[in-house]
Parts: structure tokens; C-alpha cells; sequence
């Protein structure tokens, strides 16, 4: 890392965005603005943690910071504190760095790719209000496909009517016609397990559950339960076929390996990437 070419670019950020010190300090998570001024001035340098801040934060190349491509790579990786893990694929980034719904969960290391901006996962997730409560509940280690559409319980009409049309929204006089909550069909949270692949221009129906392992071909449309490590597409999503014989898929499940540490995990690759049922005996 060159100290000086960091002390320059944060302070040219700065300048360019109107920020005092004390600003440039609470976006990356130091206390005191006299840690910024020391860093500008090429007195301090910057923890690892903190310098991968400043790149993600601020859409940095890693010539920006003096760092080399390789120095660069070693920020990223399987760094579940990353928002774009590859700095080669600006496409990509773990969803969960990027959300700021408290409704919307989702584990480490899932990612959503989208040319058209991954860091935005959270317009795909649509008619997500907060007076309905329901939850959009993402496991780790996720591959979600560019143009999914997780469609929320706002989306729901009134049903138990001779019409579906919702006269409530469009003027205060017939706000007292608003159906209660326990009248509108709705389902509940939607559920999405570990290790699913959803692939591009999925759509998401309030209240599904998705298995861990389960692959969602693309262009579907899911509105019924998917059950774990099974291929499923079409509109409406069917299963087409299992992954793995039923013995199998009982072990994965009960090895359950995203919940390892990711040394354990890096150790252990080679078995994950592989069709070998007695190696994955022996992670039991």
C-alpha cells in the first residue's frame, strides 16, 4: 500500500463530495476525524479491513490506492465483509452488504449478479411493505441470477369479494373499505435454503419456501414450495428431477457444510467439487 497515493485520494474524495474529516471518518468507521487527517497527511496507514472499506465505499481501482492487482485480489476473495467479492466482476456482490431492509435476511456469502447493478438486489424485491411484516429470508452461499423478482404479500388482492380491484388506494373516502390483513390472502414469509442456484429472470411468489440445494431453472415462475437438492423450472415451477439419490441429500443436509467456517470449507473443496459419496462420509 502507498501511505501517500491513500492520504491524496481520500482527501480528493473528500473535497469532491463536500465532506469534512469528521464525515470521511463516520463512512468508514473510525471515531475521531484526527485518524483522517493523520492518514492524508501519510502519517498512518490503514488497516486491511478499513482499506477494503474505502474501495467498496467509494468504487475505487486498486491503481487509486497503490496497491497491486494481486495486493488488490487479496482484499476479496471468500471475504464475507466484501460487497464485490472479485474485483474483476464489478456484476457481482454479496447481497447481504448491500441491503438495508430489516425485513430482507440474507447469509454470508450469497450473491446476486447484475450488470445492470448488483448492489441494487433490494428493487427486485417488490411490493415489500413494512404494515404486513413479512420477511424475505435468504440462506448463505446463494447464486441468484440477474433480473429475479421476489414478488412480497403487498403484492395479494382481496379475494373473498365479488372484485379483486382495490378502490381503498385511490381515495381517502373509501379508505374505510380497506380489508383487514386476516382477510387478504397472505402467505406468509418467503423461505429460500443454502446453496440454491436461481438462475436469471426468476419470479418469486410470496410465501414460497426453497430448499437448501435446489436449483430454479431460469425464467420461471415459483409459486409453490420447492423441497431441497431437486431441479425445478416452467412456469408454474415443477420439479424435474432429483440431484442426488435420497441418501445423499439426507447427508448434505446433515453435514450442512455452509455453516462451517470458511477455513474448514477452503479445506475441504475438493470434496464439495466433487461426486465422491465416501469422502463426503468422512465430513460427517
Amino acid at each position: 500500500m502507498d501511505k501517500k497515493k491513500v492520504g491524496k485520494t481520500i482527501k480528493e474524495i473528500r473535497e469532491r463530495n463536500n465532506m469534512s474529516q469528521q464525515d470521511m471518518a463516520d463512512s468508514l468507521g473510525y471515531s475521531s476525524r484526527s485518524t483522517i487527517r493523520k492518514i492524508e497527511s501519510g502519517e498512518n496507514d490503514m488497516s486491511e479491513a478499513k482499506l477494503r472499506r474505502l474501495i467498496e465505499l467509494y468504487c475505487l481501482d486498486y491503481e487509486d490506492v497503490g496497491l497491486s492487482i494481486d495486493e488488490y485480489k487479496g482484499l476479496s476473495g471468500l471475504r464475507k465483509d466484501s460487497l464485490y467479492p472479485n474485483p474483476e466482476i464489478s456484476s457481482l456482490c454479496y447481497i447481504k452488504n448491500c441491503i438495508k431492509n430489516p425485513n430482507i435476511i440474507v447469509g454470508d456469502y450469497t450473491y446476486y449478479d447484475d450488470k445492470k447493478g448488483a448492489d441494487l438486489f433490494e428493487k427486485h424485491v417488490t411490493h415489500h411493505y413494512n404494515f404486513i411484516g413479512d420477511k424475505l429470508i435468504i440462506g448463505k452461499f446463494c447464486q441468484i441470477g440477474s433480473g429475479v423478482e421476489f414478488i412480497m404479500n403487498g403484492a395479494n388482492h382481496q379475494m373473498e369479494a365479488f372484485t379483486t380491484y382495490p378502490f381503498y388506494i385511490f381515495s381517502k373516502d373509501l379508505r374505510k373499505h380497506t380489508p383487514p390483513l386476516e382477510k387478504m390472502p397472505i402467505k406468509g414469509d418467503t423461505v429460500i435454503g443454502n446453496d440454491v442456484w436461481i438462475g436469471q429472470n426468476v419470479t418469486i411468489l410470496p410465501g414460497v419456501h426453497i430448499g437448501s440445494g435446489a436449483i430454479i431453472g431460469a425464467n420461471s415462475v415459483v409459486a409453490s414450495d420447492i423441497p431441497p437438492y431437486v431441479v425445478a423450472v416452467g412456469n408454474p415451477c415443477r420439479v424435474i428431477k432429483d440431484r442426488f439419490d435420497l441418501e445423499t441429500k439426507t447427508l448434505l443436509l446433515d453435514i450442512a457444510w455452509w455453516n462451517w467456517d470458511i477455513e474448514k470449507i477452503k479445506n475441504n473443496i475438493d470434496i464439495l467439487l466433487s461426486l465422491d459419496n465416501e469422502k463426503l462420509k468422512e465430513l460427517k
